[in-house]
């Protein structure tokens, strides 16, 4: 139960705008004190991380002294159907039963996410106990709840993943033989196409048979960044494209759910699993690209610092990168980008600084050469949710409450985030803020 307990510590940390949702419910569910609850409802100083942590530590305590545990687990698999962590809530009750505990027939029958509303069952009317009031509504504009892995489930998901794409890119050179064996297709137009696609040269590619093409293209793509792989596909092939689109689904789906810091802790192990072909290294085709991020990105997942790439450097150039490997400290990811792109990307940063740096975009060093961004990882992301709310940039807000930036924060003037939003008309930031626990 504690690695289940510290599993929800990190779903909730990479939720950051549920916390107060859930504190909410926990407090007035009698699970957490009231000095709990005041110190995660204040933010002051604590990341999303700290906050999800003290409540799941004063949960714990709550259970290892409760006479009635099976109550509690009760009340906190309601708590979590409540702010719609079904997933986790599911698995409480399977590892609950495996236990031996008890589990409420009505909290067995909650319907899944694809069915409907909830209707969550009321099981601290149960207890005897006065149950303690809180200012406000529990209820708050439904917020995006994302559905995280844990790390064991990242580290195996990573190695289905490496699987399905070795059989993905064998069937892709299978049917590309096939096509130039029938005369169908002239490999030196799909190097072309391909080169097109990546900004590079048709003469750094190597095109004598089907496996030497896709051996000198492998430095462009690997199992999480696959670009040129579609674009290939969809140009020339059928019967792989259904494959393919079954294999995108997957990666967006483990985008999605996997958090930076759970991707790191295995991608260095299944990265040297692989062929040393698909070994990413400079090259004349290649540079690295070395971004580092506040320590506040580890509870993140790919497909959001995906977005940020696509955000400031278009989709097509965020297709093109490949994910190298995520280190530890600051979050540290190293990427690899063809090397007729790296001017476009250091004036595009250069065009984007104050942006990046609200985003604790820390600095990128581009081929060796460092571009510093912002001065230090202070996690003050409260002023740059102000700032960016400001400049009306939607996307901004959006991300820095995802990095765990108080919506209800006040600036130097005493304003808040929505009060802000309104006096520059900003009407879908304010919906955006309201959502996430603004007033």
């Amino acid at each position: 139960m504690k690695e289940m307990l510290a599993d929800l510590v990190d779903l909730l940390a990479g939720n950051a705008p549920v916390i107060s949702q859930i504190n909410n419910h926990l407090f007035s569910s009698n699970l957490i004190p009231k000095a709990v609850h005041v110190t995660v409802e204040s933010t002051a100083g604590l990341s999303p991380y700290d906050r999800a942590n003290k409540i799941f530590s004063s949960v714990l305590a709550t259970l290892e002294c409760h006479p009635n545990p099976n109550s509690v687990f009760s009340s906190l698999i309601t708590s979590l159907q409540k702010v719609e962590l079904k997933s986790m809530a599911s698995k409480l009750m399977v590892k609950l039963k495996m236990k031996g505990g008890h589990v409420d027939a009505n909290l067995e029958q909650e319907p899944s996410v694809n069915k409907g509303p909830l209707q969550p069952v009321d099981v601290t009317a149960q207890s005897h106990t006065p149950q303690p009031t809180i200012t406000g509504s529990l209820s708050s504009t439904p917020t995006t709840v994302i559905e995280l892995s844990s790390k064991s489930e990242v580290a195996t998901n990573i190695g289905d993943l490496i699987s399905l794409f070795a059989s993905l890119d064998s069937n892709i050179r299978g049917e590309f033989e096939e096509l130039v064996e029938k005369g169908k297709v002239k490999l030196k137009a799909v190097a072309r196409s391909a080169a097109a696609y990546l900004s590079i040269q048709v003469s750094e590619l190597k095109y004598v048979d089907v496996d030497e093409l896709f051996d000198s293209l492998q430095p462009h793509y690997d199992f999480f960044s696959f670009g040129v792989l579609k674009h290939l596909t969809n140009s020339y092939l059928s019967n792989s494209q259904t494959e393919l689109t079954q294999y995108i689904d997957s990666v967006d789906k483990f985008s999605e759910s996997s958090q930076l810091k759970h991707i790191r802790s295995t991608i260095k192990k299944k990265l040297s699993s692989l062929p040393a072909g698909a070994s990413l290294t400079s090259s004349d085709q290649t540079k690295p690209v070395v971004i580092q991020l506040s320590d506040r990105w580890d509870e993140m997942t790919l497909t959001k610092f995906k977005r940020v790439l696509q955000y400031y450097f278009s989709h097509k150039v965020a297709d093109i990168f490949t994910i190298v490997d995520i280190e530890t400290g600051s979050v540290v990811i190293t990427l690899s980008i063809p090397t007729s792109l790296l001017q476009s990307l250091i004036d595009d940063i250069n065009i984007n600084m104050t942006s990046m740096s609200r985003l604790g975009i820390l600095e990128v060093a581009v081929d060796n050469k460092l571009i510093s961004i912002r001065r230090e990882d202070d996690n003050n992301f409260d002023v740059s949710l102000h700032e960016s709310v400001k400049a009306g940039d939607s996307f901004e807000v959006s991300m820095l409450l995802q990095l765990g930036a108080d919506p209800n924060s006040k600036d130097e003037r005493g304003k808040s985030a929505v009060e802000i939003a309104n006096e520059g008309g900003h009407t879908q930031i304010k919906e955006i803020l309201l959502s996430s626990g603004g007033e």
